[in-house]
């Protein structure tokens, strides 16, 4: 099928799933691969092909730099060193168990083949795992916790995995050469992407102060970085993939800097668009991939294939809770890191952290992206079990690890973390605070009463928000009524105005330019006036 034909039609799986998820009880991952396994059986869908390092460049630069970019870097340091311990020691831990583990279980697969299993199994997914609890949240450290972990581990097991790849392709394995070349992989990934980063950025602010800051321009240039840090590392033979995570990490907190608000506005609607259909394209892939994954392991025995999926997925399950359970308990006796509680590790939280072990996108595009020929042109061994196995541990941490989670939140009962409210409404009032210092400064000397009054007004309202977040709960409550009803108001109101405004042009008079123009600032007044009553 051609590429533009198939573009459209994968595009219109993902809203077609973005549409049904509101009416099944299924999360959107596991909808998206039921959606592309329904596609798979229409005509020219049911052979697609894949170019694997093609799907490499094309999903995970982006993927994994929005990620990224969105991580609370204060929140990423807080949790850190049970990152870490995560993200390096249980994915070095996995590929090595994993490897030997499937090697003996399936003979026929080279222990190097099998360790490159391990490494695409490894890296959790924190966008799946937000997805299928989007009904009921995980607590908010448990989140930092696994998008932190999804991001790193996303780096440490591609790195793991092309590792991996190059000894199953030379049939060479030393693991002091692996440990050196780890090294300067990940180090030289690192520096790549910093640099890129901060080229990146000197750049569009340059065009800035040139009166060339257009949003869609700035916006462009943004999306540009994490393939412009991937090609350069890899073009120095160092990680791409690190260079991509410590670009959007450095692009953290740095790259709204000397942006307007237009250009901020865009950039982040433009990112929450990719990223929604980049991972939405990758689920959707994966159903178009099922039945040809399955006619490619069909010498196989179908309860084979279901002996290996279940023992790999039971295998990664017991590691991880034995990993997250014996370093939480290691971290209290050596005081290295908060732990749970000042009485010891929190069980409730080390099991959300340990069953939040959902794969997707990434596992997906690395299984996707093994080599089809080794050195010397012979196939490379076990590529279709691999990818097959893959493609099982995504859907079976979906349905057995995503499914449950909303149920294990409400049975557990956690507490609800309030600290980021309380930070939110402190640094509301501050700026309240703010903003009437500064009125009241540039109000001195007005003599016109109509300009004394409206400063009246606006300090008030300001107090108002004071009184909002600060105020008795009382007097809050019936603040909260009275902007609750002024919204209604004004919503009414804009909402007339837009009746109106498109009589003028059903009439013929006004034209599309002028209806475009008014009805643009419209929806600005009326998104404001939706916000909560607390915010705006």
């Amino acid at each position: 099928m051609p590429v533009i034909e198939l573009t459209l039609l994968l595009l219109l799986a993902i809203a077609v799933g973005g549409a049904l998820v509101r009416w099944t009880p299924l999360p959107l991952p596991i909808l998206l691969v039921v959606v592309g396994l329904a596609c798979s059986f229409l005509p020219g869908l049911d052979a697609i092909h894949i170019d694997p390092e093609l799907f490499l460049l094309l999903f995970i630069p982006p993927i994994l730099f929005a990620d990224a970019w969105v991580l609370p870097r204060r929140d990423f340091v807080r949790v850190l060193k049970p990152v870490l311990l995560l993200a390096l020691g249980l994915v070095v831990l996995t590929v090595i168990a994993v490897g030997y583990v499937m090697h003996w279980l399936i003979p026929s697969m080279p222990l190097a083949v099998a360790f490159t299993l391990g490494a695409i199994v490894s890296p959790t997914d924190a966008v799946a795992t937000v997805a299928t609890t989007e009904v009921l949240p995980l607590p908010g450290r448990i989140v930092h916790i696994v998008n932190a972990e999804s991001l790193l581990n996303d780096a440490s097991g591609l790195v793991a995995f092309k590792l991996a790849v190059a000894a199953a392709a030379t049939g060479l394995f030393s693991s002091a050469e692996v440990a050196g070349n780890f090294v300067i992989l990940a180090g030289g990934g690192m520096v790549v992407g910093i640099a890129c980063e901060w080229f990146g950025r000197q750049l569009r602010q340059r065009l800035i102060r040139l009166q060339a800051g257009d949003p869609v321009l700035q916006t462009l240039l943004t999306v540009l970085i994490p393939y412009g840090a991937y090609l350069a590392a890899e073009a120095l033979q160092v990680s791409g993939i690190l260079a991509v995570v410590a670009a959007g990490l450095w692009a953290s907190g740095q790259e709204i800097k000397g942006l307007t608000a237009d250009a901020r506005r865009h950039a982040r609607e433009v990112w929450r668009m990719l990223s929604y259909i980049l991972n939405g394209l990758v689920f959707v892939l994966l159903g178009l991939q099922l039945r040809r994954m399955l006619t490619s392991v069909d010498h196989f025995a179908p309860l084979d294939l279901a002996l290996y999926a279940l023992v790999l997925w039971l295998l990664l399950m017991a590691l991880r809770i034995g990993w997250v359970w014996a370093s939480a308990h290691v971290r209290f006796r050596l005081h290295w890191g908060w732990a749970g509680s000042r009485s010891g590790p929190d069980p409730k939280r080390m099991l959300l952290v340990s069953w939040a072990a959902v794969r997707g996108s990434i596992t997906l595009a690395t299984a996707l992206s093994v080599p089809a020929f080794v050195a010397g042109g012979s196939p490379f061994p076990e590529r279709d079990l691999v990818v097959f196995l893959a493609a099982a541990t995504i859907i079976l941490t979906l349905a057995l690890n995503g499914v449950p989670l909303p149920w294990i939140i409400r049975k557990l009962a956690l507490d609800n973390e309030e600290e980021a409210e309380r930070e939110e409404s402190a640094a509301r009032a501050e700026i309240a605070r703010a903003a009437i210092g500064a009125v009241t400064l540039s109000a001195k000397g007005l003599a016109d009463p109509e300009d004394v009054f409206f400063v009246e007004q606006l300090v008030h309202r300001y107090e108002g928000k004071l009184e909002l977040l600060e105020g008795d709960s009382e007097n809050a409550n019936l603040r909260a009524t009275h902007i609750t009803l002024r919204r209604h108001l004004r919503l009414a109101a804009i909402r007339a105005e837009r009746e109106r405004l498109h009589e003028l042009h059903a009439a013929d008079a006004i034209n599309d330019e002028t209806l475009r123009t008014i009805e643009a600032e419209l929806d600005e007044r009326e998104l404001i006036s939706s916000t909560s009553v607390n915010r705006g």
